[in-house]
């Protein structure tokens, strides 16, 4: 790339600057928003999260739903299955005795899948919004036109007399 100012007069120095930092400005600003975006790179990876979270909840549901068509099998099909359901709930037969354990005993006993946080909730994109990536962008386009005026910038070189010692007597 060749450099501007072989090819341009001093007085469109300024309107060059001017059209650096404009494109400098606009290729900032598609870079930051294609990565950081709303609909970037780090919000697609964001979604990718997300989707896996709701696929988890949906397979621990069809679990959930599986084991509770059995179990309304099992009682409609299995009086003692039955007998025991009624006896969970505080129905007793004559002469039985229900000994109930306390929470602390029954917490211990479940499996450990983990917590599962149900309803999955979708939330906006975590990209970056688009005025903060206006405002990298004109940074940057702004960075660009100071550094083409630096570039420009030729200050006159002054003479400096140099004075030998040796010459004097």
């Amino acid at each position: 790339m060749r450099l501007p100012r072989i090819n341009i007069r001093k007085g469109k120095v300024l309107v060059t600057s001017l059209v650096y930092g404009f494109f400098s400005l606009l290729i900032a600003y598609c870079c930051v928003s294609a990565i950081a975006g709303k609909a970037g790179v780090l919000a697609y990876q964001d979604l990718l999260i997300q989707k896996q979270e709701i696929q988890k909840a949906i397979d621990y549901l069809q679990a959930q739903n599986l084991q509770k068509s059995r179990a309304i099998e099992d009682l409609k099909n299995n009086s003692v299955v039955a007998a025991e359901g009624a006896a969970v709930l505080g129905y007793v037969r004559q002469g039985e005795m229900l000994i109930v354990l306390p929470d602390s005993w029954r917490a211990s006993v479940k499996d450990g899948e983990g917590e599962l946080r149900l309803p999955v909730v979708m939330g906006d994109s975590t990209g970056l919004p688009d005025a903060i990536i206006r405002f990298m962008a004109a940074i940057t386009g702004l960075f660009a036109l100071l550094a083409i005026q630096l570039f420009y910038f030729n200050p006159k070189a002054k003479e400096r007399k140099h004075i030998s010692l040796e010459k004097q007597e």
